[in-house]
């Protein structure tokens, strides 16, 4: 196959010899390099075949070719079919069945994906080097990287090494392994073993995270994602932890009737691409053995949590960055004070302080996460406020600022139904088109009664209207309700449950923290009124996740309050032990997500 790159000089490149620029421009490796002093177009300067000692001049036209020059790998062509994932003019992936072999061998001299891609490319009359970047056993199931020219692969085997290249498996296994967890345990190849590895202190160091995602306490799915590369990673660590693949004969049991192979199939692969540094993701559906022992087994988190979403939609976490864009609110205008519920802040007291650049606070939002949380990708969150009240102009220099960052995968805005007018609504319909994008919208309660009385500023009808027209741009809604609002019975609040489940992509639930600053805390403060207690919030929320549609996802269960401004209830300041609670309670009446909807 040919492949051609070009780049041009410019002022600062002046003087600089071709090998230098090669490396500046391209990171073109050494062994690429004296590859492309073979060729007569290897390397070439406005046409010219050059030597890597040419010395550049400022508008040169610099190209190199890195395609095949009519070298072929030589393997058999064998017609197959073959469900390609992408393929561009430097990769390819394919979704490979089970019980294939990526390369010929010993046994297997035609039988091969190898010998399957020859048949494609001769077929087009192109040239075929099998450059396998991520190969899998026979008998694991998935998404397989092939380059197609020498520098895209060596780019990639670079990235490889570097921790730029993300691969996440789904492991049918035996038992239930708690929902989320980690492996870290070293493996070990003892000297008389030539397959088999153990765990043992004397071997290089492995960690692997997983979380569950089917359960029927016999057999489980697990979405398994390696942080390191060692043979055989995931079938070892899976045996070690207690829960051994199925069908695996050497970390398992070979025969157990439930597959006639282990149990492992790559399910996605993400990466920067080696020529553009386009972040690529490619998933790979289920090998249809695999689905159809897994389509039969129950969702093992009883609710649709936000971790669990992320991980199936983008292939990884996601870590959120509180923004503040400097927004003010249509109920503040005027000498107004917001919601009766809401703080000074606007809900932002945890959003970076404001400054003139987004870029600036998500380089801090970053930099004060970076102990916790690092080689994640973010959701750039506008927060504080009514994000979308300001002028168009305004509006699209922040939000193109915040989704130029190459580590922002998600744009979210927190905004109110009432602020969504078509020139907004057009904007955030292109911003959708080039990364996701979230609208989150302030609802609280469905009873307009209870709204009039906090001061809300509209009608339910305008939710209504906004989420349709979010929606026929093709932009997710998540919503948001208060529990415990004045006023207001356990039946209405559960209604507001019902009302939005019609509507809404996700949910955030709260409790109501009443907040110095807000209306609510003065009023509280000087004639205190009823709140739910810690029990009856919980016993809600378990109730209200009963009523959610399964494909909600649930954002939110219960708010974090700033301790410093947090009145009332004390209780929600624990907000581990809230959940905590939760959980258990939905163990305790075995209470799923969906349960009682419809």
């Amino acid at each position: 196959m040919d492949r051609f790159l070009y780049a041009k000089a410019t002022s600062a490149d002046a003087g600089r010899n071709v090998k230098d620029f090669l490396r500046a421009r391209w990171g073109i490796s050494s062994a690429l390099l004296i590859a492309l002093k073979q060729y007569d177009d290897g390397i070439t300067v406005n046409g010219v075949r050059v030597s890597v000692t040419y010395r550049l001049s400022d508008g040169d036209s610099v190209c190199i070719s890195v395609g095949d020059h009519g070298v072929d790998s030589g393997f058999e062509a064998t017609e197959m079919p073959l469900e390609i994932l992408y393929e561009d003019s430097d990769l390819i992936l394919l979704n490979k069945p089970p019980f294939l072999p990526v390369h010929p061998s010993k046994g297997h001299v035609n039988d091969t994906l190898a010998n399957g891609l020859t048949d494609y490319y001769h077929k087009k009359g192109e040239t075929f080097v099998s450059r396998c970047v991520l190969r899998l056993d026979a008998n694991t199931s998935g998404a397989v990287l092939f380059a197609k020219n020498q520098y895209a692969h060596d780019r990639l085997r670079r990235r490889l090494e570097d921790g730029t290249v993300h691969k996440e498996y789904l492991a049918l296994v035996h038992g239930q392994p708690s929902f989320h967890g980690q492996i870290d345990a070293p493996i070990y190849r003892p000297e008389e073993a030539t397959l088999r590895r153990i765990v043992d202190p004397r071997g290089k160091a492995a960690l692997t995270e997983y979380v569950t995602e089917k359960s029927n306490g016999t057999l489980s799915l697990l979405r398994v994602s390696p942080h390191t590369g060692r043979t055989h990673q995931i079938r070892l660590h899976l045996s070690y932890l207690g829960t051994p693949m199925v069908s695996d004969f050497l970390y398992g049991e070979e025969h157990d009737g439930v597959l006639s192979r282990h149990g492992l199939h790559c399910a996605s692969i993400s990466f920067p691409h080696p020529v553009t540094g386009k972040q690529i993701c490619v998933k790979a559906p289920l090998a249809a053995d695999m689905r159809s022992v897994c389509d039969d087994l129950p969702m093992a988190d009883r609710y649709r949590s936000l971790d669990s979403h992320l991980r199936r939609t983008y292939g990884e976490k996601l870590v959120k960055l509180a923004l503040n864009g400097g927004f003010s609110c249509p109920n503040r205008e005027h000498g107004g004070r917001g919601c009766s519920f809401c703080s000074a802040g606007g809900s932002g007291e945890f959003a970076v302080a404001p400054c003139p650049s987004i870029r600036d606070q998500l380089d801090q939002a970053k930099k004060k996460l970076s102990a916790k949380w690092s080689g994640y990708r973010y959701i750039a969150y506008f927060q504080a406020y009514t994000n979308t009240y300001g002028p168009l102009s305004l509006l699209r220099r922040l939000f193109e600022e915040a989704i130029s960052d190459p580590e922002v995968a998600v744009l979210s805005i927190a905004t109110r139904p009432d602020c969504l007018p078509a020139e907004v609504l057009d904007l955030l319909s292109e911003l959708n088109q080039r990364k996701p994008l979230w609208v989150e919208l302030g609802l609280q309660t469905s009873s307009d009664e209870t709204a009039a009385r906090m001061n809300r500023g509209y009608d339910r009808i305008v939710y209504e209207t906004a989420v349709g027209e979010l929606r026929r741009r093709g932009i997710s809604v998540i919503t948001h309700l208060i529990f415990g609002l004045p006023g207001e019975t356990e039946e209405q609040m559960l209604e507001s449950v019902r009302y939005v489940s019609r509507y809404t992509d996700g949910i955030k639930l709260q409790m109501l923290q009443v907040l110095k600053g807000s209306v609510l805390g003065e009023r509280y403060e000087s004639n205190p009124f009823p709140l739910l207690t810690e029990d009856a919030y919980v016993n809600l929320i378990c109730e209200a996740i009963a009523l959610l549609p399964d494909h909600v996802t649930v954002h939110r269960l219960t708010g974090d309050p700033p301790e410093d401004l947090l009145i009332a209830p004390v209780w929600t300041a624990d907000k581990k032990r809230v959940l905590a609670r939760i959980r258990a309670t939905l163990n305790e009446k075995d209470i799923v997500q969906g349960a009682q909807n419809g």
